[in-house]
């Protein structure tokens, strides 16, 4: 995962100074998660990682990765791809960090990994999965009995949906062509990417879990403003003002679920 889709850089990829400058962008697409401290310090609970055995689900360019690395836990990523594996331990060799990441589908358990996390993290990628529930399963199975699962997924009700299917389903004549959810998908990231509504992602974690929260937010570029006028209005918000307006219109379930139900429960 990159965020310099237009190769504006202009610096070869896997260095260092390609790392740095993913990060400032990624960063700067997700600071409505972040104080001014450490990027996604809203979400991911630094203080209680140290010494942590901590999984990242999905590990993509490893900008996670090494924001838990560096806050003391024991980071193991894992991710469907080869080249995300080796871009992730490039980044930590040249950053000199620890951290073990392999290739594996978080739909296949492993009985390495039972009872063995307090900490699982996943942004954004288990609802690409076509059997999401058994990642939430393995998840559960994967987690301590005081750990916790957070992350997010892609929220069903939001503006951004609703602009896909005029743009890719309505106005292009699509009607006939691919389903709703198709039409989802072609205006995001990724095939087949799910999108939820919050009662049944909320649902889909209490199979697996005795606790779960959700919220719905979004990225600064879900709020309803002209994209001409965003930046203006955007530094002229508070935190909880825009929040308000994402928990409307945001594109993203952030989500937190505790106590993973064990065969005997």
């Amino acid at each position: 995962m990159t965020y310099d889709w237009s190769d504006s850089a202009g610096v070869p990829p896997n260095t260092l100074e390609w790392f740095e400058d993913q990060d400032r962008r990624s960063a700067a697409i997700h600071r409505h998660f972040a104080t001014d401290v450490v990027p996604f310090d809203r979400l991911i609970p630094y203080n209680s990682l140290r010494g942590k055995e901590v999984l990242e689900i999905g590990i993509g360019s490893g900008f996670h990765s090494e924001l838990l690395a560096r806050a003391g836990a024991k980071v193991t990523g894992i991710d469907l791809t080869d080249a995300a594996v080796e871009r992730t331990r490039r980044r930590f060799k040249l950053k000199g960090l620890s951290g073990d990441f392999q290739t594996w589908d978080a739909e296949q358990n492993r009985a390495d990994f039972v009872q063995r996390f307090s900490f699982i993290w996943s942004w954004g990628v288990v609802h690409h999965s076509s059997m999401t529930a058994r990642i939430v399963r393995n998840v559960a199975h994967w987690l301590r009995d005081d750990g916790t699962f957070a992350g997010m997924v892609y929220h069903r009700d939001s503006t951004s949906v609703a602009v896909a299917i005029v743009r890719q389903w309505l106005l292009r004549g699509k009607l006939l062509t691919y389903s709703l959810d198709e039409a989802c998908w072609r205006n995001t990231d990724g095939f087949s990417a799910r999108f939820y509504p919050v009662e049944q992602w909320r649902d889909l974690l209490l199979g697996f879990f005795q606790e779960s929260s959700v919220t719905v937010t979004g990225l600064e570029s879900d709020l309803p403003v002209p994209r001409s006028l965003r930046k203006l209005v955007v530094t002229h918000l508070s935190y909880v003002r825009k929040q308000q307006v994402l928990s409307r219109f945001g594109g993203f379930i952030v989500f937190s679920a505790s106590a993973p139900l064990r065969p005997s429960d």
